[in-house]
């Protein structure tokens, strides 16, 4: 009996070396905006991580009954409105008179729901960041997710950046297939496969469809953060998701993770930037201290 041939195992193929991974400190992104002080995915919570200085927010996106998409997490709105309605079979509109931001226990106002093409909007002001757009499966859209996020994209002139290092817009999701689906309608945005802590050790087929970003939770990390230097190696960057406790945020900057996903933006920019500023300090006092030792001021 022949010996059954397994098939040659796929390197992954980045689109190009090193692609989104900013070198220097982690980068921030504000997830789901400063959700930790406002409601999620809201225009106040966006606002403020910007405003905070995030170099990134991120947002997850459903299409609504007159194909047009949302900024919300979950198929319904239960758990951030007191009226339940499933996004899929709700209009815009329809949603728009919706309360989704009384519930917050700090916040205690009334938000709307927010389009992504407000966020797209927003995030027109702030150059420097980036939006970090998750399209959410499975669901009864399928593809039409992916094709309308392209055409917002196209709409606002952010599908075909000079290079993924410049493109304000990344593409992620859990769904090995939206990523590549993704990736065929608009392959110059930077796509991001994110990982459950369950698969986050498993090889997955989108390391061999061009992906720039691998998308693992803290949980994963913890439990085997030898993981970050390896994605590393294979010339991919990493985003942590979502860190919010400092001891955490000091494994990721310890460990070179590029972008580190968290609901509390100005506190966890604080701690990142911790190292560049005790640096700073140093070389202002050893450069004041050589100025003054030049003048012959230094006191002894």
């Amino acid at each position: 009996m022949r010996p059954r041939l397994l098939p040659a195992v796929r390197k992954p193929r980045p689109a190009s070396p090193l692609a989104m991974r900013p070198g220097g400190r982690s980068k921030v992104v504000a997830h789901r905006g400063a959700s930790g002080d406002y409601p999620e995915l809201t225009l106040v919570a966006f606002e403020n991580a910007l405003a905070q200085g995030a170099d990134g927010v991120e947002c997850d996106i459903r299409m609504t009954l007159d194909g047009q998409l949302v900024c919300i997490h979950d198929g319904d709105t239960s758990r951030v409105s007191a009226e339940k309605r499933s996004v899929r079979i709700t209009t815009m509109e329809e949603l728009k008179r919706l309360d989704v931001g009384s519930w917050h226990l700090r916040h205690r106002c009334p938000e709307p729901p927010m389009a992504l093409r407000e966020l797209l909007e927003l995030i027109e002001a702030y150059p420097e960041a980036r939006a970090f757009i998750e399209t959410k499966h499975p669901v009864i859209a399928g593809g039409r997710v992916e094709r309308a996020l392209a055409e917002e994209l196209r709409y606002f002139g952010l599908d075909k950046p000079a290079s993924f290092e410049e493109s304000r817009a990344v593409m992620l999701s859990f769904s090995v297939l939206a990523v590549s689906r993704f990736g065929a309608l608009a392959p110059q945005v930077p796509r991001l496969q994110l990982r459950h802590h369950r698969t986050g050790s498993k090889p997955m087929p989108a390391e061999s469809y061009g992906i720039q970003v691998v998308g693992p939770s803290i949980d994963t990390i913890r439990a085997k953060p030898s993981l970050v230097e390896h994605w590393h190696r294979r010339g991919l960057a990493v985003y942590c998701w979502t860190v919010d406790d400092p001891f955490d945020v000091e494994l990721c900057k310890a460990l070179g993770v590029d972008w580190i996903g968290t609901n509390f933006p100005a506190r966890t920019l604080a701690q990142v930037n911790e190292d560049e500023q005790l640096r700073a300090a140093e070389i202002g006092t050893g450069q004041g201290r050589a100025a003054q030792s030049a003048s012959g001021h230094i006191s002894r």
